[in-house]
């Protein structure tokens, strides 16, 4: 097929994709915040190329392979983009390094071919994501005496941003269970299997959970009726008793410290008035 032929079905190609609104050559690609990513390409191996044009939303870099094993020039146009731009494989991908929020969004590589006189237009839709932190779990608990304990479960991540997924894992009598929300209820008796909740959180580039969280811990009761939660209780007890004990013993010797401050001294000055006496004491006078 010559190149007026292969032009003219280029165009009706293009035309058709550009009134039918069709994305589904667009190519999703997910990075991480402050890491690089790679937007392939391929090129017809055996097309002659001119220059490969970069943009999102305006022109980002422009680049034109070398001749007779000579460096491709490459020409920076967004100075969003200068010193982060590369393309080392040695293909035509772009890398794009220490990515930003600002980085998301589509992007576009324009082929203009040499050899045909034809342009290969391939998109791609960029979303950056942050790795995420450890998730916080927040009990709260409700202890009664006919329904038992009852438990709400809340999962967070800082910074969580978009496309986040919440799981709730369990296991009780040998079943595992999955609760897909960032909250979850549930209830528990004392004298039951107490069994422990993690929450899983993930977003496209991480995922990670938290923590085992035991119910037991937080519906014992005050009395501690519950055989798992009777160690926990003594101890706690028996350090509050201690604490009570140092209090008092401190309390007591600060009361005494003046007293004992003083009772020297008191000594000291009862001697020396004995001393006074015995020297004021008249000699008997010869008769």
């Amino acid at each position: 097929m010559g190149a007026l032929p292969r032009l003219l079905l280029f165009l009706l190609v293009q035309t058709a994709e550009g009134y039918s609104g069709d994305d589904g050559d667009t190519e999703d690609i997910v990075a991480v915040l402050r890491e690089s990513v790679r937007l392939p390409l391929e090129v017809p191996a055996d097309e002659e190329l001119e220059n490969i044009v970069w943009s999102s939303h305006v022109r980002l870099a422009t680049m034109v392979p070398g001749k007779e094993g000579q460096p491709a020039t490459i020409e920076v146009t967004n100075p969003r983009y200068k010193g982060r731009v590369s393309f080392p494989d040695p293909g035509y991908s772009l890398h794009i390094s220490n990515l930003s929020w600002e980085d998301s969004g589509p992007y576009q590589a324009q082929v203009n071919l040499r050899t045909s006189q034809i342009s290969i237009v391939q998109r791609y839709r960029l979303r950056v994501y942050r790795r995420l932190s450890e998730p916080r779990v927040t009990v709260n608990f409700e202890i009664s005496q006919e329904d038992g304990c009852n438990i709400s479960l809340t999962c967070s991540v800082e910074k969580a941003g978009l496309d986040m997924t919440y799981t709730w894992l369990s296991r009780e009598d040998g079943v595992d269970t999955v609760h897909e929300s960032s909250a979850l209820s549930t209830s528990w008796r004392p004298g039951d299997n107490a069994p422990s909740y993690t929450c899983r959180a993930s977003n496209p580039v991480s995922s990670i959970t938290s923590r085992p969280i035991p119910a037991g811990s937080f519906c014992s009761d005050p009395g501690c009726p519950s055989e798992k939660s009777t160690h926990p209780c003594v101890l706690t007890k028996g350090l509050l008793l201690l604490a009570l004990l140092v209090v008092l013993a401190a309390g007591l010797w600060l009361t005494g410290a003046p007293t004992r401050g003083r009772t020297p001294r008191k000594r000291k000055l009862e001697r020396n008035r004995l001393r006074l006496k015995k020297k004021e004491k008249p000699h008997p006078s010869l008769a």
